[in-house]
């Protein structure tokens, strides 16, 4: 069933990455003051999302929960929610726009990495709970 799960994420990340995306590209462009807004937030959160890779693949699931307790859930699912719209934000949503910033080159991009970030849930679930 896992295997399922995994295969069904990808055509539901392209799917959504694209319009989200493609909204991005269409409506919030036009919105100098929202453009700038979601850009800074999102570069806080690949930061956040850079430091929960480092401390994964420093110390791994299991003691990254023990060192910050059960916030360390809570930080991990917000994470794996809000990192997919975060780089489709950095991506889409730059001042010099460039191949990578097109709509439809940043969907593909940000439907690698939401695969990516499934992987790792599955890795994390299975490393602290153990494999059902």
């Amino acid at each position: 069933m896992e295997l399922f799960g995994i295969a069904l994420s990808i055509p539901v990340a392209f799917v959504a990455s694209m319009l989200y995306c493609f909204f991005q590209d269409r409506v919030v462009l036009k919105f100098e003051h929202a453009r700038r807004w979601l850009r800074f937030a999102s570069y806080f959160v690949l930061a956040f999302f850079g430091a929960e890779l480092a401390m994964l693949f420093t110390f791994g699931a299991v003691r990254s929960r023990a060192i910050l307790g059960p916030s360390f859930d809570v930080f991990h699912e917000l994470l794996f929610f809000v990192s997919v719209p975060a780089l489709a934000n950095s991506l889409v949503l730059r001042q010099r726009r460039g191949f990578v910033a097109t709509w439809y080159i940043a969907g593909a991009l940000c439907t690698v990495f939401a695969f990516f970030l499934v992987l790792l849930q599955y890795s994390v679930s299975e490393s602290l709970y153990g494999i059902e």
